[in-house]
């Protein structure tokens, strides 16, 4: 019976070990941190809570980053920055037969809270959950699903404390941190089109406190963090292997900056070019050139005034992606008073993109610094020698 003997306290030394991180109250609370996926809406990643309260015997899964896809206004709403997310719930083992399916890794990183302050979160997600209560207004670098869970373990009676140490700012932007997710996954053009998108804001200096709005961040510095003498995490486990293949980068042809230092060598060409067979296509490629820009400029301003996301304010694109260009085009050929003046100012806004460029780097993306410096240039010579457009 010896075996029996030992049995019985293997497995009573297990399960106290086991409810060593639950403690008196029967809770183990998790911040789960999943890997980046291939697609845009999960290259960034995903953060969730696991809480498992053994004296209910349940294991939920708490989301806030879920939406209605179903929604007939979806589309509309998305674009308008009016699309509410909320939080769900759902079983542990749902949550991560999913992850295993698309082969995206899950770290979990159990907190080491004392009972009062577990009872405390779990309380919060039953009020959130209430269906006045578990809408938001989504915000990518402000108020999304990883920042409502950082709220919740930073705002804990215990950490209180370090809010000096997390309001102290870091070298690095919110632009800075999505490159490194963009670049990580090979995604050249979603990062044009979101420097593109991205107002000055994304350009200042985050706190420390901000710095955890993507979900690797979070699970960073949570990792780090102590409370009193002992570490916030007091186990880490590995839950599902990150077993998705590695991106492939786009050929050398295929990168924004090669196409448009094309687009600047086709410019420069028509534009010094004496030859009348030209002369035609120079003024048609003009025209549709002015259209594009200004159709991107209207765009931008649409994105600034007409939608709630905040991180599309201020810009700077606008100065080269120029609205008025649309004015230029439909007064070619009548005013050439006016579209010198349009050309010329034109010319310094986009001037002064290249300088902003330099004194914040990374603000205007880099595969577009050709263009604009090309757009400025060959705009000033056209004011110039223009005496009338036909």
């Amino acid at each position: 019976m010896k075996w029996l003997k030992y049995s019985i306290i293997l497995f009573l030394f297990l399960n106290t070990a086991s409810l060593k991180s639950q403690d008196s109250c029967g809770l183990r609370i998790s911040l789960l941190t999943c890997s980046p996926g291939a697609e845009l809406y999960s290259v960034f990643g995903h953060n969730a809570l696991r809480v498992v309260d053994s004296v209910a015997g349940t294991d939920i899964v708490y989301n806030y980053g879920t939406f209605d896809f179903d929604d007939p206004h979806f589309y509309t709403k998305f674009v308008r920055g009016k699309l509410m997310y909320f939080l769900s719930q759902q079983s542990f083992q749902n949550f991560k037969y999913e992850y295993e399916y698309f082969k995206r890794g899950i770290i979990e990183q159990v907190l080491s809270f004392d009972c009062t302050e577990k009872k405390a979160i779990q309380a919060r997600l039953f009020d959130n959950m209430q269906e006045q209560k578990r809408y938001y207004k989504y915000d990518f670098l402000k108020d999304n699903c990883t920042t409502r869970l950082r709220d919740i373990i930073f705002n804990s009676a215990s950490l209180k404390k370090d809010s000096l140490r997390l309001s102290y700012s870091i070298s690095s932007s919110y632009r800075d941190y999505l490159h490194a997710y963009l670049d990580r996954a090979k995604m050249p053009w979603t990062t044009l089109g979101i420097d593109l998108l991205l107002g000055f804001g994304a350009d200042i200096k985050m706190s420390l406190y901000q710095s955890m709005f993507l979900p690797d961040y979070l699970q960073k510095e949570v990792g780090q963090t102590n409370i009193g003498n002992k570490k916030l995490v007091s186990i880490e486990n590995v839950l599902v292997e990150d077993l998705q293949p590695s991106p492939k980068s786009l050929p050398l042809f295929g990168l924004p900056m090669f196409i448009f230092s094309i687009l600047s060598a086709i410019i420069i060409f028509l534009g010094y070019s004496q030859k009348d067979s030209f002369k035609f296509y120079q003024r048609g490629f003009e025209r549709v050139l002015f259209l594009i820009i200004g159709l991107l400029g209207m765009l931008l301003v649409f994105t600034w005034f007409g939608t709630d996301h905040q991180s599309f304010s201020y810009n700077l694109n606008i100065l080269w992606a120029f609205p008025l260009n649309i004015i230029l085009l439909s007064r070619m050929g009548k005013d050439s008073s006016v579209i010198k003046k349009l050309l010329k100012g034109y010319s310094i806004c986009a001037l002064a993109v290249l300088f902003v460029s330099f004194i914040f780097p990374g603000s205007i993306n880099v595969a577009l610094l050709p263009l604009i410096a090309v757009l400025s240039y060959q705009s000033w010579l056209l004011s110039k020698k223009m005496t009338k457009i036909n």
